[in-house]
Formats: C-alpha cells, sequence, structure tokens
C-alpha cells in the first residue's frame, strides 16, 4: 500500500532557469573588503568552482556546503573564510530566484493528502536549508510536506541511499509503502530503488530515457502522480 509520495524539487516540483551569474556582485563584496584586483580574483574563484562543478555528481554521494567547497581556493585564514560564506549567501540567492512555479502543484498535493497519501520534499542542493524552506513557503508548498529533505543539510545526496532513509525515517514507513517522484534517472529512479521504493519519472520540464531503469510510471505532467498512487 502507498501511504507517502517524496518529490523532488528542481525541474520536478518547479523548473530551473538558467542561474545568474554573480561575478560582478562578488567582485563588489571583494573590493569593499579591500581586496586588490578585486575583479580578476572574483572571476578566478567563480572559475575554480566552475571547474570543480564541471563533473559534479559523476558517483558524487557526499554533499559539501559552498562555503566549504570555496575556501581552498580562497585561502586558509578567518578572512577568507568570510569571503567563502559569502559567496555561498551570493549563489544560494541566485538559485532561489531562478525558480518556476509549476502548474496545479497545490492541487496535486491537496488531492494527495485527501487520499490519506503523505507529501515530501528530497532534494540535491547547495542552498541553504532556509532559503530553501523560504522560497517553498513563497511558493505555498511547503505546508503540504511532512517532511523536507535537503542534502546539504546532511552533507549527503541522491542516490546515497541514506538521503532516502533520512526522509522515510521522518515520515516513520518503511521504503515500499513510498513512491519517489524526479527528473533524473540515477538519482530519482535507481537511487529509491536501491531501497526497494517505487519510482515515478516526470518528462515535464526534463525528458529523461528510462532506458532500462523500470520506473513505475513516466509522466508528462505532475498532476498524472495522483491517478498511479491512488488508482
Amino acid at each position: 500500500m502507498i501511504r507517502a509520495v517524496l518529490f523532488d524539487l528542481g525541474d520536478t516540483v518547479f523548473k530551473l532557469n538558467p542561474m545568474a551569474d554573480v561575478t560582478d556582485e562578488y567582485a563588489k563584496f571583494l573590493g569593499g573588503e579591500g581586496v586588490a584586483d578585486s575583479e580578476a580574483e572574483a572571476v578566478r574563484v567563480v572559475e575554480s568552482l566552475r571547474k570543480y562543478w564541471a563533473g559534479y555528481g559523476r558517483g558524487q554521494l557526499e554533499e559539501l556546503p559552498i562555503a566549504e567547497i570555496a575556501s581552498p581556493f580562497i585561502g586558509s585564514d578567518a578572512r577568507a573564510d568570510r569571503f567563502a560564506a559569502r559567496l555561498d549567501a551570493l549563489l544560494a540567492e541566485a538559485d532561489v530566484a531562478r525558480w518556476e512555479a509549476g502548474a496545479g502543484r497545490d492541487e496535486l498535493f491537496s488531492a494527495l493528502r485527501a487520499a490519506g497519501i503523505r507529501v515530501g520534499f528530497v532534494s540535491n542542493t547547495l542552498t541553504a536549508p532556509d532559503l530553501m524552506r523560504g522560497r517553498l513557503e513563497e511558493f505555498e508548498l511547503l505546508h503540504h510536506a511532512e517532511v523536507a529533505v535537503f542534502s546539504v543539510e546532511h552533507r549527503v545526496r541522491k542516490p546515497n541511499p541514506e538521503i532516502f532513509r533520512i526522509a522515510l525515517r521522518g515520515l516513520g514507513l518503511e521504503p515500499t509503502e513510498v513512491v519517489f517522484v524526479g527528473d533524473r534517472v540515477r538519482e530519482d529512479v535507481r537511487g529509491p530503488q536501491s531501497l526497494g521504493m517505487r519510482s515515478i519519472l516526470t518528462h515535464e520540464f526534463r525528458q529523461e530515457d528510462p532506458a532500462d531503469s523500470n520506473p513505475f510510471g513516466v509522466v508528462q505532467h505532475l498532476s498524472e502522480v495522483v491517478g498511479l498512487v491512488t488508482g
């Protein structure tokens, strides 16, 4: 019996638009802190992060905060830690600003809850949990979720089984009682399946080929999830 549905966030519950470049803002911050050649330094640090991210997620199961990742590119003293924290904040703000609301989400979650099916969110994100929750509140979605698990808060990322276990413990349910919905085969289909959960792949914003992953279903719009889990 399906008792809960866990949803990915980016490109599942909402659309992720391209993220704004924060290099100029970071350069202004560095200049205000008295850093010489602040524009060049900002470019160097941001480009170092981009190179790091170029291969990010390929087998990566740990999630480190941006400030922790960026610190080695900046320095090793308390001043460098402050600079890394500011870059972390700028990138987090740019991340939540690019979210675009998906149609019919309130109706979807309300229908699931009316059917006695609980709802939760599990997201791979480097953005601070307070900003994530705040943006979900702005979208009037957070109140639907009994659990909201963010990878950076727990330092593990999908498809690491532990991030799903955290959500399951929060719900007090077994894997066989929960369905996971997301847009990525590796993270959102195979990851939950490794624990015995069923998975639904959404093609609403991204269209990954399910190949031989055998999802419980493939939907073109998230509203179709209700019929799959209550039918």
